[in-house]
């Protein structure tokens, strides 16, 4: 009877950890895809409501995002994105532009007909939004899902990682790139990142996702965006 309820406690465990670690990444991701805008004020019941689950992973998800440098917490307890400056800014570019363009390396070098397939799609999607001038609020999940496809397959369990920490800090504040022009999101280095693994040329993959991260970072430079210290969002 003691071992069957050991057992039982164990696999309570497990699906607690696993649910902790499912809010956990969910709310993660929702960072790095602008879900968040910087100033925004955020509780843990307003997010436990979000993500559809108690308090308690919640609270225990957030804490790993404070250590991550992804929140932090005001004294009544709410969390907020934490403010950026130009050289924090600059160094987050710097690195991703590094790590990036590796990543896209490796992966053209491992590159199959299903990643290019898989990239194909998802930028057929970007463009029909830009094409069609629909609602923008999907660009940004799009967009993350066309980098970190490729990323993964660069089969390295160390760049990844390192670019997800840095989307981490930055993500929040490339959502302002949703109030550029339209041909920012015209996903012309979209389209030669895909013409390159399709060609085998890693150097140019590569080059192509460094013009894609600068070009975006160009404007969010250039239009003050990447400081907004208040909530300003732009998209319903």
């Amino acid at each position: 009877m003691a071992a069957h309820t050991k057992r039982g406690s164990g696999r309570e465990n497990d699906n607690r950890g696993a649910v902790h670690d499912l809010v956990y990444q969910e709310i993660r991701q929702s960072l790095m895809v602008g879900t968040f805008t910087p100033g925004e004020k955020v509780s843990l019941r307003s997010l436990a409501q979000q993500v559809g689950t108690s308090l308690t992973p919640v609270r225990g998800a957030v804490n790993r995002l404070i250590a991550e440098g992804a929140f932090e917490v005001l004294p009544n307890r709410w969390v907020v994105i934490p403010s950026m400056t130009e050289e924090k800014f600059d160094e987050i570019i710097h690195w991703r532009i590094k790590l990036e363009m590796e990543a896209t390396r490796r992966a053209c070098r491992n590159v199959t007909k299903g990643l290019i397939t898989r990239v194909e799609s998802i930028n057929r999607k970007i463009h029909k939004v830009v094409e069609q001038g629909r609602d923008r609020k999907d660009l940004l999940n799009e967009n993350y899902e066309f980098h970190f496809t490729i990323y993964r397959d660069s089969k390295s369990t160390i760049l990844l990682p390192m670019i997800e920490s840095l989307w981490l800090q930055c993500g929040p504040f490339t959502y302002y790139s949703l109030l550029s022009p339209k041909d920012l999101w015209d996903a012309k280095h979209h389209d030669a990142i895909i013409d390159a693994l399709k060609a085998g040329d890693d150097d140019m993959a590569a080059k192509a996702v460094k013009s894609d991260i600068i070009n975006t970072a160009k404007f969010l430079k250039d239009s003050g965006q990447y400081t907004q210290p208040k909530l300003r969002r732009v998209v319903d």
